[in-house]
């Protein structure tokens, strides 16, 4: 008997077989030197039902000024803490949407439209100064009681007069213009704004200069541009975003550094970039950066230094396309309805709805001979089942592949045990007979599951 290896990371090369390893809401968890063992798996959090906010899909979320500002449709509500939503205003069919805000109220982009919220009277209206009109914003960012906009398809971004929200100079400008590339992403962070184009990045800050202070930090270029801006987001005192070589990068000091794999950036290469987007959250002590496409959600663990993946059930990718925090949550908005809900730890389930947790391991040799598979183990916290609904007797579903993932055979499923049934054992047996194996499990019902190792009794077979 030994064990075979946990999956630590989603590791799938579509061109070659390099690895299978796979997981799928469910990540890696280091654990302390004198651990039963290097490393567990756990689930990753469900999402619970908060509210509904509108009519429409949530297009956008911020969190200031104690409210939550939702973009529902076409429309701008506040969220209390009370979850009493109010209508604000119509922003018009949402596209390129961006949110900020400073002391005094809240800016949101609809590209090239801007629309404000006034919180001492409480006046929703859009943007109409002339000198804003005549540019036009694809994204709003806070510095240092400046609002910054860029200006879409060139390489400037322009600030409010300093303090206010819908009052414009023409000369409050800057141009990002060390490379000839046009703007396409914005992010303030440490009080400097990252400004990021197709083929490189700059770095600006507050020089206390005369007129518009908004300047080129000394060195303030970074030569590595990205594929696109709404990509862009901060996690562990940096930004990350998604670089024009189909890489994952994040910022140390001016250097561009590399966090994806290669399996992550073929899969980032084969999708469709231009409907990438991506957020931050922490959770657990584990601080994640999510960036989602149509056709995948990859999410980077900074803590581990590893990739893993997150999918709604029947869906390709994860339907969770905004984050805020605030009321004491993570909160999340789902990109095809008006809910709102927050990320739980202690709930499985998303919305009301299916959570498969899924993890694949790497392959059992046979050093091309058959090997024997006679026995295998998971062992996992058992005796989680709830006390009513799905999830009173919990399944783990396993199946197993011979010719490297491309066709399954399913074995029975083995009972997780009902609530305080701790001595239940996962085990199957008589598992047949391969050159190479590769075994992939699951579980869809709302409960904890906390992979421990997983034991397998082969005759003939390296591990």
């Amino acid at each position: 008997m030994a064990s075979i290896q946990l999956p630590i990371h989603s590791y799938q090369l579509r061109s070659r077989p390099a690895s299978p390893s796979r997981l799928v809401n469910c990540y890696a968890e280091a654990m302390p030197a004198d651990g039963k063992t290097p490393v567990l798996l756990t689930r990753a959090p469900g999402i619970t039902d908060w509210t509904t906010v509108g009519s429409g899909s949530i297009a956008g979320m911020h969190f200031a000024l104690s409210l939550l500002f939702v973009v529902s449709g076409s429309e701008l509500y506040k969220v209390d803490s009370n979850k009493t939503a109010t209508l604000l205003g119509n922003i018009g069919s949402p596209g390129n949407i961006d949110i900020d805000s400073n002391k005094i109220g809240v800016v949101v982009v609809n590209q090239p439209n801007a629309y404000t919220w006034t919180q001492s009277t409480g006046t929703f209206a859009q943007i109409t100064d002339a000198d804003f009109t005549s540019r036009g914003a694809g994204d709003v960012e806070f510095l240092d009681n400046f609002l910054l906009f860029r200006e879409p398809d060139t390489d400037r971004f322009f600030g409010a007069d300093l303090g206010t929200l819908d009052s414009f100079d023409a000369l409050n400008f800057a141009n990002a213009d060390a490379a000839p590339d046009k703007l396409n992403g914005m992010k303030v962070d440490h009080r400097q704004a990252f400004l990021t184009g197709a083929k490189s990045s700059e770095i600006f800050q507050n020089t206390g200069a005369a007129g518009f202070p908004i300047e080129r930090a000394i060195n303030g270029f970074v030569e590595q541009g990205c594929l696109n801006g709404k990509t862009i987001a901060k996690l562990d005192q940096t930004v990350f975003w998604l670089a024009d070589d189909y890489t994952v990068r994040r910022l140390q000091g001016l250097t561009p550094i590399r966090v994806s794999t290669h399996a992550i950036e073929q899969a980032i290469f084969d999708t469709t970039v231009s409907t990438a987007s991506a957020f931050t959250y922490t959770q657990d002590g584990h601080l994640f950066y999510v960036l989602s496409m149509t056709e995948g959600t990859f999410v980077f663990d900074a803590t581990t230094g590893e990739w893993h993946e997150r999918q709604t059930y029947g869906s390709d990718n994860w339907k969770i396309g905004h984050h805020a925090q605030g009321f004491g949550f993570e909160l999340v908005g789902d990109a095809t309805s008006n809910k709102i809900g927050y990320l739980n730890a202690v709930d499985y389930d998303e919305f009301g709805s299916t959570q498969r947790m899924e993890w694949t391991y790497q392959v059992i040799y046979a050093q091309g001979q058959r090997a024997f598979h006679d026995r295998l183990e998971i062992i996992v916290e058992t005796g989680v089942g709830l006390t009513t609904g799905q999830g009173v007797a919990p399944l783990v579903m396993l199946e197993y592949s011979d010719d490297g993932g491309s066709t399954w055979t399913s074995m029975p499923d083995r009972s997780l045990g009902a609530l305080g049934k701790r001595e239940e054992r996962v085990v199957w047996h008589n598992l047949g007979s391969s050159r190479q194996r590769v075994y992939r499990a699951a579980v869809s019902d709302p409960v904890k599951v906390v992979l421990v190792d997983t034991l397998v009794e082969v005759k003939g077979g390296r591990l």
